[in-house]
């Protein structure tokens, strides 16, 4: 079992430049991948959102790429100015020529300018995109193991926890389970003499109380949710103890299984101490799903 939270780190030579690489892992239902890299670098961030997408069961990675110094991002912002000048005075000439007959001058905004090719430029741009990834590739590589060995560490935290919860679920069945034969029968015996207090003078036959009473003990009859909910119980154990695959939606799933038959039990028997272990098994349930959200 994995946690979706975890963090880690690296730092190398990158293209000849100290570069640093963190990845942030958080929780989310889905796989979410978000980089941050400087728009010099950007012919990189397709191998790098791929990397962590193969490495990535579900969950949300931040990875951010950025000198080792934390100055800024890797690749500044520079100007070109004569190219620029260049720029203004040729626009500057086409407006003369579209407003010629009006007489209306109109000047180029700096958005205009900035915009133009070749005035803004990254000093730091990549040239040679597979000789970096190269370098980026490994330090990347590091950076996921360091993350993993985070998330092994609060999935075993979890694992622990979620035991404890397991192991009280089964506490509180098998409370059920040894209080259910006496209130079945207690049920049969209420129903049994109302039965009587409705007919009141007329005779009932044996037969017809019998057929009667085997109604209501097969609509009382939980054995099968019992079952199932211990054979969830078990399943869930099994998975959780894996570390090898992921298992965060199946336990997910197994615990809406869970809860399905616990509310099928207090709908059909109603005695306050079946109640009490019904809602014991669905406050466990419950500290149970909460910690299983953050399972990959």
């Amino acid at each position: 079992m994995k946690s979706m939270t975890g963090y880690g780190r690296s730092q190398g030579l990158v293209a000849g430049q100290d570069v640093m690489v963190e990845v942030r892992c958080y929780n989310h239902r889905f796989k979410d991948v978000r980089i941050r890299m400087s728009r010099g670098w950007m012919a990189l961030e397709v191998e790098v959102e791929k990397s962590i997408r193969k490495w990535l069961g579900r969950g949300r990675v931040e990875c951010a790429v950025r000198t080792a110094s934390g100055a800024g991002n890797l690749g500044r912002p520079m100007l070109d100015k004569a190219n620029a000048l260049a720029y203004l005075q040729l626009y500057r000439e086409l407006a003369k020529e579209m407003w010629k007959d009006t007489g209306k001058e109109e000047v180029p905004s700096l958005e205009i300018l900035a915009r133009s090719e070749g005035v803004v430029s990254f000093g730091d741009a990549i040239d040679d995109v597979t000789a970096a990834w190269a370098d980026l590739n490994p330090l990347l590589a590091t950076a996921l193991q360091a993350a993993d060995v985070m998330r092994e560490s609060e999935g075993a935290r979890l694992a622990t926890d979620i035991t404890g919860h397991l192991d009280d679920m089964q506490n509180f069945l098998s409370a059920l389970q040894q209080v259910l034969p006496a209130e079945t029968k207690l049920a049969a015996a209420k129903t049994e003499e109302r039965i009587r207090n409705l007919a009141g003078k007329v005779e009932l036959s044996p037969e017809r109380l019998a057929q009667e009473l085997a109604v209501l003990a097969e609509r009382m009859d939980v054995n099968e949710e019992q079952v199932r909910l211990e054979s969830h119980i078990a399943q869930f154990r099994a998975k959780a103890g894996r570390a090898d695959v992921l298992v965060g939606k199946e336990l997910d799933f197994l615990l809406q299984e869970m809860n399905r038959e616990v509310n099928t039990i207090s709908s059909k028997m109603h005695a306050p101490s079946v109640i009490e272990c019904t809602v014991s098994l669905k406050a466990e349930i419950e500290k149970v799903r909460e910690q299983v959200q953050n399972v990959e």
